[in-house]
């Protein structure tokens, strides 16, 4: 996995198995298509001076970043080099369509990557909603019409052909970044997404935290003022795109300016942008200390649109400081509009290669 070639008697010095042992599972995984001699490196003849070498393309994974207007798609390798990426709008016409439309996706990746479609052994879906981690159910799909209450895991397993897995959107990209990203080697990470909506993940004791109905970090919907109606989703109506905004212009700003534009009028000076973003973060920042005082993370990472800019960041950062017991670091996710993917990709490889090769021993 680490990309090097190695005689047998390295291989069995590192494993702490015979040669004879280490000779007999090589000729199982040749057999099987996983390894391959990269030839000798030198000494007398015989097989002991044989090199060998994963086949990182023997076995692939495919993983999905299914959003309300597009999905991204992507298939790795054992080693998690992706080999092939596309994107397309996403289709609006209920489940059916949906899971024909990756598995569309997926053929092409294939054709895309050269490679056999058979060798597609994995997949994982990011979906924009709640996602029962015992039945798949979904539910919160707000931005998803026609798939609340459905189960597509069965589904895509049978388009595709492999077992696949469904996460929530921001889940993945949590793991994205513990795995590759701003909170490598981090046990106790929590994400937020701010954009159009808000969404949440939680990471601790180095598990990702779903719930009971699978959830738990979907941050919008806490009541930091009052307890509204059923399915109100508090923070993010007043700190999603659509509450910023109302706010800019409840303080005498334009009606025609983006949440973009009204960054752009802050950093301007415009007093009505910059009291406008500066509630949006102290909004913000209390729930990031509601989160820290029920879980103890000690990195917290944002993204989305309006999450991942630094003067955003700054802001929550300046406030949290100021009021938290002990340091938390708040970082922009370095995985940016991919973090899901990548996150899909990571959890169908880890799948994946359990399936080969045994899970790993817990660390």
């Amino acid at each position: 996995m680490d990309g090097e070639s190695l005689q047998r008697p390295a291989l069995a010095q590192q494993v702490g198995l015979s040669k004879l042992a280490v000779s007999e599972l090589l000729a199982d995984l040749e057999v099987r298509g996983l390894v391959k001699v990269e030839g000798k490196l030198g000494g007398p003849p015989g097989r002991s001076q044989l090199s060998y070498a994963l086949r990182a393309d023997a076995a692939l994974a495919v993983g999905f970043d299914v959003g309300g207007t597009k999905i991204a798609g992507a298939i790795a390798d054992l080693r998690g080099q992706i080999l092939a990426e596309t994107t397309e709008p996403t289709v609006q016409s209920g489940a059916a369509d949906l899971v024909a439309q990756l598995a569309g996706m997926a053929d092409a990746l294939c054709r895309q990557a050269g490679v056999p479609r058979f060798r597609l052994r994995a997949g994982a879906v990011g979906i924009p909603a709640a996602v029962h981690p015992l039945t798949a159910d979904l539910s919160l799909a707000g931005n998803l019409p026609g798939l609340e209450g459905g189960n597509l895991r069965s589904a895509l397993r049978d388009a595709l052909g492999v077992n696949v897995l469904i996460d929530n959107d921001v889940n993945l990209a949590l793991l994205a970044e513990v795995g590759q990203g701003t909170g490598t080697r981090r046990d106790n990470a929590a994400f937020i997404a701010l954009g159009t909506g808000i969404g949440g993940a939680l990471m601790i004791n180095g598990r990702l935290l779903r719930g009971a109905h699978g959830g738990a970090g979907e941050l919008g919907y806490m009541p930091l003022w009052q307890i509204g109606a059923a399915g109100v989703a508090s923070l993010e109506d007043r700190v999603g795109e659509a509450g910023i905004r109302r706010d800019y212009v409840s303080r005498g700003g334009d009606a025609g300016h983006s949440v973009r534009d009204i960054f752009a009028a802050a950093s301007g000076g415009d007093p009505a942008a910059r009291d406008t973003l500066d509630t949006a973060a102290y909004h913000t920042a209390r729930a990031a200390l509601a989160l820290f005082a029920l879980l103890d993370p000690d990195l917290l990472i944002f993204g989305g649109s309006i999450g991942a800019r630094p003067e955003f960041i700054e802001r929550v950062q300046r406030l949290v400081s100021a009021a938290w017991l002990r340091p938390v670091q708040i970082v922009r996710s370095r995985s940016g509009g991919r973090a899901g993917l990548l996150g899909a990709l990571e959890l169908a490889r880890t799948d994946l290669l359990d399936e080969l090769f045994g899970a790993l021993p817990a660390r």
